[in-house]
Parts: structure tokens; sequence; C-alpha cells
């Protein structure tokens, strides 16, 4: 609550016209003052971040290319973080049974073994994904949408494509907030991906809350720490049904709840094979 007064204190007064009006009400039924959340919206360098979400929002997923993942140097950088953290990993997997490499493989893939973790403003990211449904942010977003797909912009499916991500957002920001609270951290201090994710393990606010595990006994969380990053990853796998014997599709499907993607997925058990 602090960390809020404290920006209460220094933001300037309530922007009627602001972009983020329609998270006023829904953060003051989450318990926050009218004037926290006045505050907290209305903080220096609190943005909608219309050039970000036309990045996320505009590619397809199927034009990633989940094969640089497989290459020569990650496989080496993986085996060598394997080998730096191997006391870890072998505790990881036995507290809950998944294999070491395939904890590396995804911190592989999601920052490049913590390389790339993201600069951008959590707040900022998914306070702008969670008014995409409303008719400001599409006018903003619509500025900096690649022209050649400015059409679809104005469909149906991608109206109900930000509707959802708009309620998912929202849930999220939610979850942001109950970090920040429990850490005594200012909301805004966080950073991470476009999307919202945060640390080695590319955690969502909701995930780190509920998944996130101290690794080193060290009282604080951190997902940018190596060995918190491999507890964490490991619970959520076990949490989410991975278990000894499972078939390979089993265990495509678990890596699905991490990321609904099925070129991700295939790109995990694939380098996770070449790891071992």
């Amino acid at each position: 609550m602090l960390a809020l007064c404290l920006l209460m204190a220094a933001a300037p007064g309530w922007a009627a016209t602001s972009v983020f009006d329609p998270l006023r009400g829904e953060l003051i039924e989450q318990g926050y003052s009218p004037s926290q959340v006045d505050g907290l919206l209305t903080a220096k360098g609190v943005r909608f971040e219309s050039k970000l979400m036309a990045a996320l929002l505009a590619p397809r997923e199927s034009s990633l290319n989940y094969g640089q993942f497989l290459g020569k140097k990650p496989v080496a950088a993986g085996k060598r973080f394997m080998k730096k953290y191997a006391h870890s990993l072998a505790k990881a997997s036995a507290e809950s049974k998944v294999p070491g490499e395939v904890v590396v493989a995804i911190l592989t893939v999601e920052s490049r073994l913590g390389y790339y973790v993201g600069r951008w403003s959590a707040f900022n990211v998914l306070a702008s994904q969670a008014v995409l449904d409303t008719p400001e942010a599409q006018r903003l977003l619509a500025k900096r949408w690649p022209k050649k797909k400015r059409a679809q912009l104005d469909t149906a499916k991608t109206q109900r494509r930000f509707a959802k991500r708009a309620a998912w957002a929202r849930r999220e920001l939610g979850s942001l907030l109950k970090l920040a609270k429990k850490e005594g951290r200012s909301p805004l201090s966080y950073k991470g991906s476009v999307a919202g994710a945060m640390g080695m393990a590319q955690f969502m606010p909701s995930s780190l809350l509920r998944w996130g595990k101290d690794g080193n006994n060290d009282g604080n969380l951190d997902l940018t720490h190596p060995v918190d990053a491999i507890f964490s990853v490991a619970n959520y796998l076990k949490a989410h049904g991975w278990k000894p014997g499972l078939s390979y599709q089993r265990k495509f499907k678990v890596i699905l709840t991490y990321n609904n993607s099925k070129p991700y997925a295939k790109t995990v058990l694939a380098l996770a094979a070449r790891l071992r």
C-alpha cells in the first residue's frame, strides 16, 4: 500500500480522457481507493503501448522461428547451464519428477537462459492489453498497425480476439497488483516482455503467485535468478500433470499449458532430447 500511496502523492490529477479510464472501476473493485487508483493510472511513465501492442498482436504465431533454438549454440549453452546448475536441477527434479533437460529447454526457449527477459513495464503492457476492447485503445493501436493488415482490425474475429485478450489481461493486471502488495514493491517497478511475462521462466503474474518457488531459500522469489527459475518451472510442470512414464503426447499436452503453441511444445521436447 505504501508504494501506491507514494504514487498517489506524486501523480497529477485524474485525466477524464485517459485511455485507461475503463480500468478505474475494476481496480477500485479489487480493493484500492479511488485516489490510489487515480495516482497509479496517472503516474509518470504510465502509457498505452501502441507500438508494442501492434508488434505483439499483428504477427502470426506460425511466423516465429522456433528452429533457432535447436542449433549447435543453444544446445551447447544449455549443456553448460546444466553443468553449472547440476545440483539445483537434480534437487528440483527429485522433488517434481520433471527431468532437468526439460526445465532447461523451457528456460532456453523462453529467455535464452536469462539473456532476454524483457525490458518493458509489465504494468504498461498489461494495462494496454486490458483495454484492447475499447474504441480509444483501438484508435491508438490503428496508428501503429501494419498498413497492409489494417483491415484486420475491424473484423469480428479480431474484435473477439481483443475482447478475450482484454479479459485475460485484466486478470493478470490484478495479479500484478497482488504481487506488488505481497513483495512491498511499486506495481510500476516490474519489467517483462511485450506480453507482460517476467524473468527467465517468463511467468505471468498469476503463475508467479501460484507456482513461483524460492529455490535457493533466500526468502526472495526472483525469477531472474537461475535457481528460483529452475524450481519454479519444475513446480509448474508438476502441477500441470508431469510425472514419470508419460507418453510423448502427454508430455506435449503438459508443455502446451505453459505456452499454447504446438511449434513451441515440439521445440521444447526436441531441445530436451538433445540436452540429455
